[in-house]
């Protein structure tokens, strides 16, 4: 492997790590707010990894998974986005919390219930870089600038509600 391909391989790998690091950290900051019942700063929280996470779900739904696509299983792909459904459900729930409203008993679980599943799908994600090393440099390196293109557009998380593709499709 040439310097290059290394170090196309690197920064995209590190890319992937940042990313999932910032939403592994907004996710346990959500997780306390939302066991302490504070709505407020459980929407201020979820409106940082609103935008924080955004450009890499719109990178991961809209290039990073079809790109894997031949590497993984069809219900492996369809899970993958799934996920990022569950992950669209808890922004909104906890962005759709009116001021002043408290997170009551029930709320507070069916929450800390969506917390737990994305942490899960957070944690999974580091199998995909196995499947990442599938790929040819030049995918890489696309890959790399499309995901820094979508960082320069910052989506929110919430613009982008996904539909499930059919993987293959």
């Amino acid at each position: 492997m040439t310097t290059e391909e290394q170090q196309i391989k690197e920064a995209l790998f590190q890319a992937f790590r940042d990313d999932h690091a910032t939403l592994g950290r907004g996710l346990y900051d959500l997780r306390l707010a939302v066991d302490g019942k504070n709505a407020s700063l459980a929407k201020t929280i979820a409106e940082r990894i609103n935008n924080e996470c955004g450009p890499h779900i719109a990178f991961e739904e809209k290039d990073f998974y079809p790109a894997l696509d031949p590497f993984l299983s069809a219900d492996e792909v369809t899970a993958l986005y799934e996920a990022h459904d569950d992950g669209y459900e808890l922004l909104a729930s906890v962005l759709n919390i009116d001021d002043g409203e408290p997170i009551t008993e029930e709320r507070r679980g069916a929450l800390m219930a969506s917390i737990e599943k994305m942490e899960a799908h957070v944690a999974d994600c580091g199998e995909l870089f196995g499947a990442m090393g599938g790929l040819s440099t030049a995918e890489q390196r696309e890959l790399l600038a499309r995901l820094e293109g979508w960082r320069r557009q910052a989506p929110q998380w919430t613009d982008l509600r996904t539909q499930t593709p059919t993987p293959g499709l």
